[in-house]
């Protein structure tokens, strides 16, 4: 179990300056290439490892990549029919769906983060739960991370490409389409927190399956209620995920925190905090089941990567107007109790997708 422990320590270390320079870049990129190849060279995970591997070595053609048995989307089918035909090791599917991941979740950070490697930190839950067990969903979401651009732009057609794109990996990054459309939207956080206890009320009183198997069955989109349908009866995956769960509450205290510290911020900050109000959202209005409740909700909860470091250095430009050198002392403990919260919120996260399953890790070789 001590790789995952190692791992969570390495990253972070990389959260403090050494020397005089500190120099965070080389820092966050040392980060990025310990995150690929813990995930691209593993042996083992609790996911669709052994899927991956093998459901597309009989793809050898162009249209088989559409018309196969995989049960796999195209870009998947894609990958390995270039693995296939270069004859690589079958373990390439995995290193490659991992590095455009990783690759995709670098560009965004590099672009949008006031703290790089603490946004590495922040993504470690995630990254166990996806990067590391479900692939294809890493890959999708790490795509539409890349649509923010367009939204800020306002580019309909080219946010429209980039979910298709993330889609071909995992249908279920359809999700992400109604972010293109608050982007102006101003929502308070009474209005916030009225809308949560709303869903929540909602969820109890009516319930998003009712909802979703009569709109499926009004539309006779046949294949998708029987699909869902196996789903939400699924003993498996189909339990409910509590309203109480800590990852529930804690972003909801994100969300609640970045609307009281964050008063200022500029409209692409607002649009990540309304991120956040959406992540809360999803996660309860699909709480009936915990596989759709935390695959749905990890398109918007990549988002808390980018939040977290805003309220940091919100709380720092704030106290630096009273005191700047007592801002300094004290942004420095906030964000020392941050960082350790978050190396134990990992902690949490790998001991319970690997080490309480006995998953220990070994590479593929």
């Amino acid at each position: 179990m001590w790789p995952y422990f190692l791992l969570i320590f390495i990253i972070f270390l990389l959260q403090f300056k050494y020397g005089n320079g500190g120099k965070s870049k080389i820092r966050f990129y040392v980060g990025l290439i310990i995150l690929f190849l813990f995930a691209a060279l593993r042996g083992v995970s609790n996911g669709d490892y052994d899927a991956y591997l093998t459901r597309g070595k009989e793809i050898d053609s162009l249209y088989k990549i559409i018309y196969n048995n995989t049960n796999m989307e195209i870009g998947y089918c894609f990958l390995y029919y270039l693995i296939n035909l270069f004859h690589l090791p079958e373990q390439t599917i995995i290193i490659s769906m991992n590095f455009i991941s990783i690759l995709c979740i670098s560009k965004f950070i590099n672009k949008y983060s006031e703290n790089k490697c603490l946004s590495l930190l922040l993504f470690l839950p995630l990254y166990f739960q996806f990067d590391m067990q479900a692939a294809r969903t890493a890959v999708a979401i790490s795509i539409t991370v890349l649509g923010v651009n367009y939204i800020f732009k306002r580019r309909f057609f080219f946010f429209c490409l980039t979910i298709f794109l993330a889609m071909l990996f995992h249908r279920s990054a359809v999700v992400v389409f109604p972010l293109y459309f608050i982007y102006n939207l101003r929502v308070s956080l009474l209005a916030g927190l009225t809308s949560i206890v709303a869903s929540v009320c909602y969820v109890k009183l009516i319930g998003m399956d009712n909802t979703v198997l009569y709109i499926l069955k009004t539309l006779r989109l046949n294949n998708f209620y029987a699909k869902y349908f196996g789903y939400v009866n699924n003993k498996r995956f189909g339990y409910p995920f509590s309203l109480v769960d800590p990852r529930l509450l804690l972003c909801i205290l994100v969300y609640v925190v970045s609307k009281v510290i964050c008063k200022n911020s500029n409209k692409a900050e607002k649009f990540f905090i309304n991120c956040g109000l959406m992540n809360v959202l999803i996660m309860i209005l699909f709480s009936e089941h915990t596989i759709f409740c935390c695959r749905l909700s990890a398109y918007f909860n990549v988002y808390c990567i980018i939040i977290v470091p805003l309220i940091l250095k919100t709380i720092y430009t704030l106290q630096c107007t009273k005191n700047k050198n007592g801002a300094v002392r004290s942004f420095r403990e906030v964000k020392l109790l941050t960082v350790a919260f978050y190396a134990l919120y990992g902690m949490v996260y790998a001991y319970v997708c690997f080490i309480s399953l006995g998953l220990d890790y070994k590479f593929f070789f």
